[in-house]
């Protein structure tokens, strides 16, 4: 899983940095499971991965993330990250969050992000 886990981080900076999931889509398996923090936003295969990342990515304008730290099991492994950019309307964020992916050194199986949604809560014009 080392190996995938190099490669899932590679792959995550090119959405990033050019927007591409190409990478990203190519690691995932046919029959793989992306979950974000709710069930809401779930799909499988690799037209769901691409669907998944693409909708990820088109939240930003500027987008850097770190990986911060990881624990790599035998078939997962959890990322810890931070995020920093900005949001497609201009404001900065900065936020945290975990991503556990599961597979093999070939293919993604799973993916589950977990998040800190505050940095995406817009503030309302002066009324309570």
């Amino acid at each position: 899983m080392h190996s995938m886990t190099e490669r899932f981080t590679d792959a995550l900076h090119r959405i990033d940095s050019d927007r591409d999931v190409g990478p990203m889509v190519e690691l995932t398996g046919d029959d793989a499971e992306l979950v974000k923090l709710d069930e809401h936003h779930q799909t499988r295969g690799k037209d769901g991965a691409r669907t998944f990342w693409e909708d990820y990515r088109n939240v930003f304008g500027d987008l850097e993330t770190t990986f911060t730290h990881s624990v790599v099991g035998e078939d997962s492994a959890a990322l810890e990250w931070t995020s920093t950019g900005t949001l497609r309307s201009g404001k900065p964020f900065r936020y945290r969050g975990v991503t556990v992916i599961q597979g093999d050194d070939e293919r993604l199986t799973g993916v589950r992000t977990y998040y800190d949604s505050a940095a995406f809560i817009q503030e309302r014009g002066g009324t309570a």
